[in-house]
């Protein structure tokens, strides 16, 4: 785990090696780092300079030979902190380019846009949310639940702060499974009428949602296909 972290906080896999290396044996010299680590020497005088500007590690001159030296971990989360100001200062400076931005109001939307895996799926998940608009799904199954885990009470929670109001329909199998929440209704139906294909309708936009290992999304953004996908959500929800 401790790689992983390192990895995440931007160190390169030879700086991570050298910087596990030297917190496990304790001050070495170059070539000796090289030697034990099986590490190329110039990549590991490359790291050594790296680590000594992230501050994470330091070094002495002993008959005219540098010997280095890792710092203690808990100097990591000082890199943490660093992280959190350069994405806060990223989040405002980026809030201002998107206010500032202006868009031409002849150009034209894409009316249909493919989303592949779980990114994908949280964006778009989280774009009905910006919306605003009154939710209806046609479900198999808890599908989104069992790929996002968490962030689904999350989008819950969210949806019920920003009070936008969810229709779902479930095959009848899920009947007294499902948990009560605000602004959601359910309705069951015959399993015939669902499919492992998720649809929601949300505005004037249709999403379809191929669960696998992989999912895949598709967004139309068409008025009239929204209009003709809840036509049909209506007569099953009053069915």
């Amino acid at each position: 785990m401790l790689e992983e972290n390192l990895s995440k906080l931007g160190f390169s896999p030879s700086e991570i090696r050298v910087y596990l290396h030297l917190l496990k044996t304790g001050s070495s010299y170059a070539n000796k780092i090289s030697s034990e680590t099986k590490i190329n020497r110039t990549n590991v005088y490359e790291a050594l300079d790296r680590l000594i500007a992230k501050g994470v590690i330091s070094f002495i001159t002993r008959n005219k030979v540098k010997w280095f030296e890792a710092k203690s971990l808990k100097l990591l989360f000082s890199l943490v902190k660093e992280k959190e100001e350069e994405l806060e200062i990223t989040k405002r400076d980026l809030l201002n380019d998107v206010n500032n931005f202006k868009i031409s109001p002849y150009k034209k939307t894409l009316e249909a846009n493919v989303f592949v895996g779980k990114k994908g799926l949280r964006m778009l998940f989280e774009e009905i949310l910006e919306n605003g608009k009154p939710i209806s799904i046609i479900a198999s199954e808890l599908q989104f639940k069992a790929l996002f885990g968490p962030y689904f009470e999350l989008w819950h929670k969210k949806r019920i702060e920003g009070k936008i109001r969810q229709r779902s329909i479930f095959p009848e199998s899920f009947k007294g499974k499902l948990k009560k929440r605000k602004f959601l209704e359910y309705k069951f139906v015959d399993n015939r009428f669902t499919n492992p294909t998720t649809t929601i309708i949300y505005g004037d936009n249709c999403l379809f949602i191929q669960w696998s290992k992989e999912p895949i999304a598709i967004k139309i953004q068409n008025k009239e296909i929204a209009k003709s996908h809840l036509n049909y959500f209506d007569i099953l929800w009053c069915s």
